[in-house]
């Protein structure tokens, strides 16, 4: 699985100039390789069954991985801590691809480009890359994506006779049947920075482009930016949508109410419906693919979440580091025992094999699924700052002054703006 470059470990080796995402940074000077260093591993709690499989598939290994559970809120802000007193790097993080961003500028410079390290057959299967990939290199593996489908709920589509749409024009326009058929039913919500994105990037909005990994794209003017927003602002006219994230108190008493036909969320969403928004499991949940506007060849998915793992560029054992990281992304074994949607194409019938025969389940959920897992698009690339918070302040800004939500698209270039230059982005609008 690993190249024949360790081979050559044990020699000093000179990295000699890296390119990150603000430029050409200085490496460490010089790397003593050692396959027998230990390495520290930077998890949160729910990884800590992932690395005992590890160590107990390994024994030889163990001893030579120490893991520490820590808050990845922080990770950014302690690489600059230890790239001040050159020392003190974890060697492996976990955590979601939105931070690789944030440490992989120049004043952070902390992931190991994986290409060297593992092989090219194996990088290749992972879907969701893209935020993983800068320039022609690679800076973590996928380890769980958190792409969208459609959930609806079967019963109440077959009650009132409606056909699940496969377009956004159809799902408009089921809205207004609704409205006038059914009214006080709703087709979803929006409410906040997440709904926000559920709704723009598969439009192809460039709400948050990276068109490099230095040059940040915000264009709201464009058609895709206000086709997303009329639609939106007709759902919210006609009342088929609620106004509230997808954990608020009201829209769950929607849920349990049994008055939302259908909502797009993450393929994790499922565990929400079977409990949360549906108190009994009763074969209710429908899942279909992201719906695609009529003039796409093939629908832009989103995702809320999903996980990577990085190596870190001074670690003196990059081979114990990666064959870690590539063994918790890809074991068969492990993943048989995990109810995330893995990112490793060749494994993700795991995850039917464990959640299709759920009772909360009208269909079985894998095809939409996997067929989304493909359909990540370039906007799950996140840049080096947080879009929720200043997108949940546009969204409920324009609730708040009864505004549409056309009306207000302005406010995310002015919002998104300052933020993207702060981080030495060149902003582009064009």
């Amino acid at each position: 699985m690993f190249k024949q470059i360790w081979k050559y470990l044990g020699l000093f080796v000179l990295v000699s100039i890296f390119v990150v995402a603000c430029g050409k940074t200085e490496a460490p000077a010089e790397i003593t390789y050692d396959e027998n260093a230990p390495i520290t591993v930077w998890i949160d709690q729910d990884r800590q069954p992932y690395i005992d499989a590890y160590k107990a598939a390994n024994p030889d290994k163990a001893d030579l991985i120490e893991e520490a559970i820590v808050d990845r809120e922080q990770f950014p802000s302690k690489v600059l801590l230890f790239n001040n007193t050159n020392q003190g790097w974890p060697d492996v993080v976990f955590g979601e691809p939105r931070f690789v961003g944030r440490v992989a500028d120049a004043a952070h410079n902390f992931p190991l480009d994986l290409k060297p390290w593992v092989d090219a057959d194996v990088l290749n299967n992972y879907d969701g890359m893209a935020g993983c990939t800068f320039g022609d290199q690679i800076f973590c593996v996928r380890n769980d994506l958190a792409q969208y489908v459609l959930y609806y709920n079967k019963p109440l589509m077959d009650e009132f006779g409606y056909a699940v749409p496969t377009t956004w024009e159809e799902y408009q326009d089921l809205s207004d049947k609704v409205a006038a058929e059914h009214p006080g039913y709703l087709l979803g919500t929006f409410g906040d920075g997440w709904t926000f994105l559920a709704y723009f990037d598969p439009s192809g909005c460039p709400s948050h482009e990276l068109v490099d990994d230095n040059t940040f794209k915000v264009d709201m003017s464009d058609g895709r930016c206000v086709r997303a927003a009329k639609l939106v602002d007709h759902m919210i006219a006609n009342k088929t949508l609620w106004n509230t994230d997808y954990f608020d108190a009201t829209f769950v008493q929607q849920q349990n109410d049994n008055k939302v036909l259908m909502v797009p969320m993450a393929s994790w969403a499922w565990g929400v419906f079977n409990g949360t928004y549906y108190l009994t499991a009763e074969h209710q949940l429908g899942v279909s693919p992201p719906l695609k506007w009529e003039d796409q060849e093939q629908a832009i998915d989103v995702a809320q979440g999903g996980s990577g793992w990085m190596v870190s560029r001074h670690t003196k054992n990059p081979k114990l580091a990666t064959e870690l990281i590539v063994w918790l992304t890809t074991n068969e074994d492990l993943w048989s025992t995990i109810p995330n949607f893995p990112a490793y194409k060749p494994i993700q019938s795991l995850f039917q094999d464990q959640v299709s025969g759920n009772d909360i389940f009208a269909n079985d959920p894998f095809p939409a699924m996997q067929e989304a897992a493909g359909l990540l698009g370039p906007l799950d690339k996140w840049p080096r700052f947080d879009l929720i918070s200043p997108l949940t302040e546009v969204v409920k800004g324009a609730y708040q002054e009864n505004a549409t939500i056309e009306s207000v698209l302005n406010m995310v270039a002015e919002k998104l703006t300052p933020l993207a230059q702060t981080e030495g982005y060149e902003v582009v609008n064009q």
